[in-house]
């Protein structure tokens, strides 16, 4: 069931209450009696080769020798030596192979989940679950596959409850005032105060801070206040976002308003997002207006509306605290409030710029340029005089063959099409507009953010080591993105080290040698599951375990289980 009382929002599960994930004490102990297990089989394997030696040595039916094998049935190799002390990621080796996107044949996906199914142990925590349990939270009681069904990109969507607390905990009125108390947000930037009457919106932003008693004063005057990017300042509201962005794989943005009574902040408009407008604290009344045909599913926002041009709402609503109102991109809109109410909502705002058309403006450059190196009859000339049949004030009628061939080059342009590269540019532009992930406290202590090296009383202490048998999953799916562009080595971009400030931080990634990118695919294939170190497929065991060691230390991965600490 949902929650009925404000929880304290310290991880997704505290926010829906819906779960408990192990502790580490649980993990801990486990990971005890993990090893206890393997040291007795140990011990048994020592004393039956000891008996063997003093034996004379029999042939097997199958075999007329045998050979010492691992784990995994493989001829037992020397490891290479670890480097003493972490070099960087970015080498130059040769940067003319790039390795397809299949997993190595020795690394399949079936090897993987037999091994982690042998295993004995489930991924401590599922971060996908967390995604799609959030958002059937933030809906019900619709299921999202009704909702993808019947709404999304399609018609608005009103979710009316009698639980006027139902968001409350996410974020209130005091909450607000201490986040303009705690932390220094500046008019423009951070907030707007606005009034839109008589058809006519005017905006009050000053120079400098937006201090309370200057923003509460406006209030009292029937402004209305934004705050942007409110995640950077508010715990809940960063958690909710970054679960979010983990479900729809993509940027997920938000902006907070607070309206007084009998008042109104903007003018009618459409916006460029699948907007949820989730309803907080008391009431707001909203209209809502049919886009024009070429506005639907909008690109780009729009300018203001007069109310005249715009005909009668198609939708009218009060929501009240507690409930939910979903309208597609396009939609024109416009909220109030009465009299005797005031409003406290914020907007969660997803798949900006995330539309085919935004994916082909990708797709049809590269796909020109590769069709004119390799296909003639992209390079042919037009015919002679052909600025005399085409253009705005072009009288010949004589336009077939230059039409005709247009449409076969059309045609045989698919054949140049790369859907992939697009794609890891859209990728790449997410990993530095999305939201930093937030941790649990257990994938805390399982990660560089609270396991490894400290220093205390100027002693560098609880210095730790990742094995071969150390366990390790990616922190989410959508923390990183590799990407290999014309001319140019593999790039891993990643957002664990973003700003909760939109684009608070310059992109951040690691430059990676080819050989390491089926290391990389085997970690997002298996995610959300763990994986053993040794089982990730780079043959060079030293370059291997410093990749591990690179990426754990950026915060990409964590592991099962808080790593062993190093004995001196």
């Amino acid at each position: 069931m949902p929650p009925t009382k404000n929880p304290d929002l310290q991880s997704v599960s505290a926010f829906l209450m819906y779960r408990k994930t192990s502790t580490n004490k649980e993990i801990t102990k486990k990971r005890k009696n993990l090893k206890k297990n393997k040291k007795s089989q140990n011990i048994k394997k020592k004393i039956e080769e000891e008996i063997t030696k003093t034996l004379p040595l029999k042939p097997s039916r199958r075999h007329s020798h045998s050979i010492k094998k691992t784990r995994d049935n493989q001829p037992e190799q020397i490891k290479k030596p670890l480097p003493s002390k972490k070099v960087n990621v970015r080498h130059s080796p040769e940067r003319d192979f790039l390795p397809s996107r299949k997993l190595n044949g020795n690394h399949n996906q079936d090897s993987c989940d037999e091994s982690i199914t042998q295993s004995g142990f489930l991924p401590v925590d599922d971060p996908t679950e967390d995604a799609q349990k959030l958002f059937e939270w933030l809906i019900q009681p619709l299921s999202p596959a009704s909702f993808f069904k019947t709404y999304w990109e399609q018609k608005p969507l009103y979710i009316k409850r009698g639980n006027r607390s139902y968001y409350t905990h996410i974020l209130d009125s005091s909450s607000l005032d201490k986040i303009l108390r705690n932390n220094s947000l500046f008019f423009t930037r951070n907030v707007d105060v606005v009034t839109y009457e008589n058809g006519e919106k005017q905006v009050f932003n000053q120079e400098g801070r937006a201090t309370p008693s200057a923003l509460w004063d406006y209030y009292g005057n029937g402004c209305s206040i934004r705050v942007l990017n409110p995640q950077t300042y508010n715990h809940k509201v960063h958690l909710l976002l970054a679960t979010l962005q983990e479900y729809f794989g993509t940027m997920v943005g938000a902006n907070v308003y607070l309206t007084p009574p009998g008042s109104q902040g903007f003018a009618p408009h459409y916006d460029d997002i699948e907007a949820f407008v989730v309803q907080l604290e008391g009431r707001k009344h909203w209209k809502l207006y049919q886009p024009k045909s070429e506005d639907v599913l909008a690109r780009f926002s729009s300018p203001n509306f007069k109310r005249e041009d715009l005909g009668e709402p198609f939708m009218e609503l009060t929501l009240n605290a507690g409930e939910l109102l979903y309208f597609p991109r396009g939609t024109i809109h416009e909220g109030r409030t009465d009299e005797d109410s005031h409003s406290l909502h914020i907007t969660v705002s997803v798949y900006q710029q995330t539309s085919y058309v935004d994916l082909l403006e990708h797709i049809l450059p590269k796909a020109l340029k590769k069709a004119a190196d390799s296909d003639v009859e992209f390079r042919k000339g037009l015919p002679l005089n052909y600025l005399k049949d085409f253009g705005l004030a072009a009288g010949s009628k004589n336009r077939k063959f230059v039409t005709s061939k247009i449409k076969d080059l059309m045609n045989s342009l698919i054949n140049y099409v790369d859907i992939d590269s697009a794609a890891d540019q859209l990728g790449k532009k997410f990993m530095h507009d999305s939201m930093p992930p937030v941790l649990t406290k257990s994938e805390a202590e399982r990660s560089s953010k609270a396991d490894g090296p400290v220093l205390k009383d100027g002693v560098v202490k609880n210095r730790v080591e990742i094995d071969l048998d150390t366990r390790v999953r990616l922190l989410r799916y959508y923390c990183i993105r590799l990407v290999c562009e014309e001319n140019s080595s593999p790039k891993l971009y990643y957002n664990t080290q973003n700003a909760t400030v939109y684009h608070g931080e310059e992109e951040q990634w690691l430059e990676l040698e080819p050989s390491m990118v089926p290391l990389i695919q085997m970690l997002q294939n298996t995610y959300p599951r763990y994986i053993e170190v040794e089982k990730l497929p780079l043959d060079d065991m030293a370059t291997k375990m410093q990749l591990v060691l690179d990426l754990w230390e950026h915060g990409l991965l964590v592991t099962e289980y808080p790593l062993d600490v190093i004995e001196y």
